[in-house]
């Protein structure tokens, strides 16, 4: 698929000077949204496995067959409707993961053949924010392990006088838990995404033996899984749900709600593969831990959580491990206070794990696709971090039934999104691309379409949201706007719902209006994404040197 004719230099310069764009390269393409060569590939198999133990455990995922208790769901059920969710993440994932493994692009480029050259600006902005608002939600969650972490050493620093009033929504400790993860986290920003692979190893190796200390631990101490298994409502609060369709509703809602979570790392995935050193490093791995880690982590958190409702029956339902580790420390020794200690450095390392490349680093990326003249990967990330902070996120988790919401609003948009970037790749494309033309911001590139948009994108994206849009609403109101049961179930339904009406819309206006260009590859492998082989000869892209300094690279042909 991706072989080159051999060419002579006059050729190769010829090329290069055809795609030289007229001197408007540097606003469309700088180094961190060329498509990689193979030395910048350096992820194989067990780096995606790295990759997803170390995000995957972490405290979202340990929350969220608890979160799920509240839907009225026993332990069982919500881990039934974890273990669905998780098994279709797999698939979303390496299904929007080939473009970048295949040819090395990341997701501002991928959106360019698929929505326009300016169309694809519209999912960019929101990928855009949604980096900004997970950082800022994982920023607390780092947070709070380091307050655990600083608690620990200092007992004292639990009881920390609070001089913020209550409109601030946190409280002191809090927030200096917060800030001190922000700093630390600022340094972190600076390293290159192919540099992750051992950091991503080390971290992975300390998170797993962390969760399965923890999880023996309680088993031991309670001697089973505790009395949340057999009795959740009376520990929850929330009535059982009776009834097979209301159960059967409840699940979906679950499903779906899984799905939102990670709705936003599925659909940047080519951010990710795009350094796979090989097009199937990311295939079975992927397939394999995406669903095995998740379901692992939530099975984890909830039996125990329902152990700790077992021994410490006072303290009602510590959710989380950062709820969960300081009572730990009050009701046992100096030995109690080291293994605290050691706990919550390793959540603050997996949340460092997740919020870094998860979200810094791709917000980085898509706003060095937004803006590659002026912003790079580096700039980027923490242009993403800032603004993850100043939004104050803590107001965002301020319980279970806001949280469920804000992963489902997210599921709304995204699945369509994603509906339609796969379904354009694998079906309408059949996996084929002109690399240079994706940066070639000019009527004469097959991606150009009408003014720089696909039409049929946006009308695909729109009849995959409007269904779910009424029961957003009513969702997310203050008091319910009186809508049907009907658009009820299909916000029920959000990601797998919105996705496969996209999908079919987009292939289905592409077979009526085929698209120009279909099948078409470059002659020359334009920018040594292949075989790095570099020319002499003029023509290049400005790279943004870490000093702030710049040089020139020359793009091979």
């Amino acid at each position: 698929m991706k072989s080159f004719s051999t060419q002579g230099l006059m050729r190769r310069l010829e090329v290069r000077q055809k795609n030289a764009y007229e001197g408007q390269t540097n606003a469309w393409i700088n180094r961190d949204i060329v498509p990689l060569p193979p030395s910048r590939r350096t992820w194989g198999s067990w780096s995606f496995v790295g990759f997803w133990l170390l995000t995957g455990f972490n405290i979202s995922g340990w929350t969220t067959a608890s979160s799920l208790l509240g839907l009225g769901l026993n332990v069982w059920q919500a881990m039934v409707s974890v273990i669905i969710g998780q098994l279709i993440v797999g698939v979303a994932v390496v299904a929007n993961g080939f473009v970048g493994a295949e040819w090395h692009i990341g997701f501002p480029v991928y959106n360019r053949f698929v929505w326009g050259v300016f169309g694809s600006f519209f999912p960019l902005l929101m990928r855009i924010l949604l980096s900004i608002v997970w950082y800022g939600v994982q920023l607390v969650f780092g947070g709070k392990s380091v307050k655990v972490v600083i608690g620990a050493i200092w007992p004292s620093f639990y009881a920390l006088h609070n001089t913020l009033p209550a409109s601030a929504g946190i409280e002191l400790n809090d927030l200096v838990g917060i800030l001190i993860f922000a700093f630390i986290s600022f340094p972190l920003l600076l390293v290159p995404p192919e540099h992750f692979r051992k950091p991503f190893l080390y971290g992975s190796i300390i998170m797993t033996v962390a969760v399965f200390a923890i999880f023996i631990w309680a088993l031991a101490k309670e001697g089973g899984g505790g009395p949340l298994l057999n009795h959740p409502s009376q520990l929850s609060g929330v009535e059982p749900l009776t009834g097979g369709t209301k159960l059967g509703w409840a699940m979906a809602y679950g499903i779906s709600s899984t799905i939102g979570g990670i709705s936003a790392g599925i659909l940047n995935q080519s951010d990710y593969t795009r350094f796979a050193a090989y097009p199937s490093a990311q295939i079975i791995s992927q397939l394999v831990i995406v669903p095995l880690s998740s379901v692992i982590i939530a099975l984890v958190g909830v039996i125990v959580t329902s152990c700790a409702a077992g021994f410490y029956p006072d303290d009602g339902l510590l959710w989380a491990p950062y709820d969960l580790l300081p009572v730990i420390q009050a009701r046992g020794g100096p030995g109690a206070r080291a293994a605290c200690f050691f706990a919550g450095c390793a959540f603050v390392i997996s949340q460092f794990g997740i919020n870094i490349p998860g979200n810094a680093i791709s917000g980085g990326i898509d706003l060095s696709g937004l803006l590659p003249k002026y912003i790079n990967i580096k700039r980027g990330a923490f242009v993403t971090a800032a603004l993850g902070l100043a939004i104050c996120p803590w107001k965002l988790l301020t319980g279970t039934s806001v949280f469920l919401t804000v992963l489902s609003s997210f599921a709304v948009f995204l699945g369509p999104l994603t509906g339609v970037m796969v379904s354009d790749y694998l079906v309408v494309r059949r996996s084929r691309l002109r690399l240079a033309h994706l940066y070639m911001p000019k009527p004469a590139s097959i991606y150009y379409f009408t003014y720089g948009v696909n039409f049929r994108a946006v009308v695909a994206w729109i009849f995959g949201v409007w269904p779910l849009m009424p029961g957003f609403i009513n969702a997310v109101s203050p008091s319910p706007v009186g809508i049907s049961e009907g658009w009820t179930r299909c916000y029920d339904l959000a990601w797998p719902l919105g996705f496969t009406l996209s999908a079919f819309v987009h292939v289905g206006l592409s077979m009526a209006f085929p698209p120009i260009g279909l099948g078409e590859v470059d002659e020359e492998d334009v920018y040594g994404t292949f075989n790095e082989e570099k020319i002499e000869g003029d023509g290049g892209l400005e790279e943004s040197t870490s000093d702030g300094e710049s040089e020139k690279e020359k793009i091979p042909v």
